[in-house]
């Protein structure tokens, strides 16, 4: 039985892409349109300022809200101020939470939404899941996925390094993710959807191969990043759930958000929790090191380097499992305290610290 999957119009990669934004379809759409920009705060607002002069001629009416934070409240007040006035579309410019905050609000309001990334920090540029905040936890939702998604490479080049690290350890954690999810399809718990899981393969693999090349511009590292990113999300909306994308190494970085502080950004942690998930999914059978693309791409090796300390990071694996109803590696262990520490020290050896620094977060 075919299955309808919702992707994206209209993808736009490159250098120059709101100034260029007249030449895109997405500018048609535009013609005689009431649109709403809805922002993230700080250096985000020059990003908003320039795409509202861009199409400012075109759209018969040009607003902006800004987006504080991913709390319910201000869904719910972004979302009464959308439905006093409804738009015909809504343009989501920002990090991580402000393209969640657009997703949500135009899949409740039925407003469709066009996203402008100013980092890649994770595979929200382009996913059927939001990520809200109740009652001070983060939880994710359904939305419908943007009809379109304009990344401007010059506005992501001038993002801090650490923004980048972060979506390439949730890009990453496909290898893991997909092994647990083939894990829970051969114990009988869950249906494997092939497609997905090709695709969220492919999507890790395509950023990996590209790593091999001698001469690697930073430019091109940071455009076939996006595209990963964006092949992950598309592969999550054909599964129907974020299964071809998070695994083990995700209930970790939720445990070290629940139980821990979430003190550092959600790829940065998910990267430490795939070399755990690996570590598990290697005394069962041989699986692929990512340990080299993390020397050669700078990512976080330790947990200390995100501000975590021993006790907590065994309190996440501990937690881990129980964060949500999904089988993975976990479910074939039943590790002891004494068998997590020896983990620990072979996963995170204490030469792996002092290879990160935790700056330059703020996306606005």
């Amino acid at each position: 039985m075919a299955k309808k999957v919702h992707i994206p119009l209209q993808l736009v990669i490159e250098h120059g892409a709101i100034r260029d934004l007249h030449q895109t379809q997405v500018y048609d759409w535009l013609n005689g349109a009431r649109v709403l920009l809805i922002s993230g705060s700080g250096k985000t607002r020059g990003v908003t300022d320039r795409i509202q002069e861009v199409i400012g001629d075109r759209a018969s009416r040009v607003e902006v809200l800004t987006c504080r934070d991913n709390k319910l409240d201000t869904i719910n007040e972004l979302e009464r101020q959308v439905l006093e006035d409804t738009p015909d579309l809504i343009f989501g410019v920002g990090g991580g939470k402000a393209l969640d905050m657009s997703k949500v609000v135009g899949t409740r309001s039925n407003v469709p939404v066009v996203l402008f990334p100013t980092a890649i920090s994770s595979d929200a540029i382009c996913s059927p899941v939001a990520v809200v905040k109740m009652l001070n936890k983060s939880t994710s939702i359904g939305v419908k996925m943007p009809q379109a998604v304009v990344i401007d490479l010059d506005v992501l080049a001038s993002c801090p390094p650490r923004l980048m690290s972060a979506g390439i350890g949730d890009l990453l954690s496909n290898k893991t993710a997909l092994f647990d999810w083939q894990l829970a399809h051969k114990a009988g718990k869950e249906e494997m959807n092939t497609f997905a899981s090709l695709m969220a393969n492919n999507a890790a693999e395509s950023f990996m191969n590209i790593l091999n090349q001698p001469e690697l511009e930073q430019s091109q590292l940071m455009k076939v990043a996006s595209e990963a990113l964006i092949m992950s999300g598309i592969a999550m909306s054909i599964a129907g759930s974020s299964r071809p994308c998070s695994g083990s190494e995700h209930l970790i970085s939720h445990a070290l958000d629940y139980h821990c502080g979430a003190k550092a950004l959600h790829g940065e942690q998910v990267a430490i929790g795939v070399l755990f998930a690996q570590y598990l999914q290697g005394e069962q059978e041989k699986v692929e090191k990512l340990a080299p693309y993390y020397e050669k791409l700078g990512l976080p090796t330790h947990y200390a380097d995100l501000g975590y300390t021993r006790e907590e990071m065994h309190r996440a694996i501990v937690k881990a499992p129980s964060m949500r109803d999904r089988y993975t590696i976990f479910n074939e262990y039943d590790l002891t305290d004494e068998q997590i520490d020896r983990i620990l020290d072979e996963v995170y050896p204490d030469r792996a610290k002092n290879r990160y620094r935790l700056i330059g977060s703020s996306v606005g």
